[in-house]
C-alpha cells in the first residue's frame, strides 16, 4: 500500500483504497506531470463517489492544474451534472470562476452542452456576459464570430504558448 497513490486509485476507480490512501494527507494535494491532484483528476472522469471521498478527506476544491483549469472547469468537460452540484455545494460559482483560465461556462458553450451553459447563467445573471477567456477576450462576442473548433484553439493557445 505504500506505493499506492490517490492519483492511481482515482485512475483505477477503487474507491476501497482510495479511502485508505486518504488518511495521508500528502496524497490528497499530490499532483501529476499536468499539475492533476486526485480531485482534479476524479473530476475529469466524472467520478462523483471518488471526488466525494477526496472532499470529505480534506481535498483542497480551488486548487488548479498547470492549465488554470479547476475542478469545476474539469466537470463541465465531464458533462456530470451531479458533480457539478455537489462541487457547488464546497465552493461558489464565483469563486470558482476566480482561480480558473477557463470558466465552466465557456467549456459548456464550446462542447455544445447548452443545458449546462443555462445552468451557469442562471447561477451569475449579472456577470456572465463579462466572463473572459484566457486570452483577454470576452467570451460570448469571441464565439460568436468564431467557429467553435476556432475559439477552442484560441482559448488553448494562450495557455500553452504564454503561460508556459
Amino acid at each position: 500500500m505504500a506505493g499506492l497513490t490517490a492519483l492511481a486509485c482515482v485512475g483505477q476507480n477503487d474507491l476501497l483504497a482510495l479511502r485508505k490512501v486518504c488518511t495521508r494527507q500528502q496524497e490528497l494535494e499530490r499532483k501529476d506531470f499536468y499539475g492533476n491532484t486526485a480531485l482534479l483528476k476524479a473530476c475529469y472522469l466524472g467520478r462523483l463517489e471518488a471526488a466525494l471521498i477526496l472532499l470529505r478527506s480534506g481535498a483542497d476544491v480551488k486548487v488548479a492544474n498547470y492549465y488554470g483549469q479547476n475542478a469545476l472547469t474539469l466537470a463541465t468537460y465531464a458533462n456530470n451534472r451531479e458533480l457539478i452540484q455537489e462541487l457547488l455545494r464546497w465552493s461558489t460559482y464565483k469563486e470558482f470562476n476566480r482561480n480558473t483560465l477557463t470558466p465552466p461556462i465557456c467549456v459548456a458553450t464550446v462542447l455544445g452542452l447548452w443545458p449546462l451553459q443555462k445552468f451557469y447563467k442562471e447561477l451569475d445573471r449579472h456577470n456572465y456576459e463579462y466572463i473572459q477567456t484566457a486570452h483577454g477576450k470576452e467570451f460570448f462576442e469571441f464565439f460568436k464570430r468564431k467557429t467553435y473548433t476556432n475559439c477552442f484553439i484560441y482559448m488553448y493557445i494562450y495557455i500553452l504558448f504564454f503561460r508556459s
